[in-house]
């Protein structure tokens, strides 16, 4: 059988071997399933180039006004206005956590919200200054007990143009 002549060769050599995915007396769901997956791939990388197009294009647009984000990120803390301890989960015991954002490219003074979204219901929107040519800034929330969950931020230009989203969790 040709998997099992294959199963002992080194990984390189696979690639040269031909040989169906569904062998010719498999069930006819399992046959439609091979034949379906090929398609199922270009439909998901279509997918998936398009949303990667759309959020280009945000950037693009962002880009012209002057305004590039170049670094976000959700930490336990900050020092010297850099993030420490960076992460998507986080213990309620923590006490606090940062929302840090980094602008480069900032042609003149502007605004940017941190709209911090806990179950997808806004429950705070902090208006930020940014000043050029390039400008950290951050927000904070204090975590309580209620605040476990997931949660997001969306960081946004004075248009409301979302720059990026930061997913995470508050936990035990």
């Amino acid at each position: 059988m040709v998997h099992e002549a294959l199963r002992d060769r080194p990984f390189a050599d696979t690639s040269k071997a031909r040989f169906s995915p569904c062998p010719a007396g498999a069930p006819r769901a399992r046959r439609a399933a091979a034949a379906l997956t090929p398609l199922m791939v270009v439909f998901l990388f279509g997918f998936a180039a398009t949303a990667f197009g759309q959020e280009k294009a945000s950037t693009d647009q962002n880009a012209s006004a002057g305004l590039v984000l170049t670094r976000a990120g959700i930490c336990e803390s900050l020092e010297n206005l850099n993030p420490v301890n960076s992460a998507v989960v986080f213990s309620v015991s923590q006490g606090q956590i940062y929302c840090f954002s980094d602008f480069g490219g900032v042609r003149s003074q502007t605004v940017v919200y941190h709209r911090w979204y806990h179950r997808d219901a806004l429950t705070t929107q902090i208006r930020l200054k940014i000043y050029p040519p390039r400008w950290a800034t951050y927000s904070m929330l204090k975590l309580r007990e209620v605040d476990k969950g997931p949660w997001k931020v969306e960081i946004t230009d004075a248009e409301g143009h979302v720059l990026s989203v930061l997913r995470f969790s508050i936990v035990d």
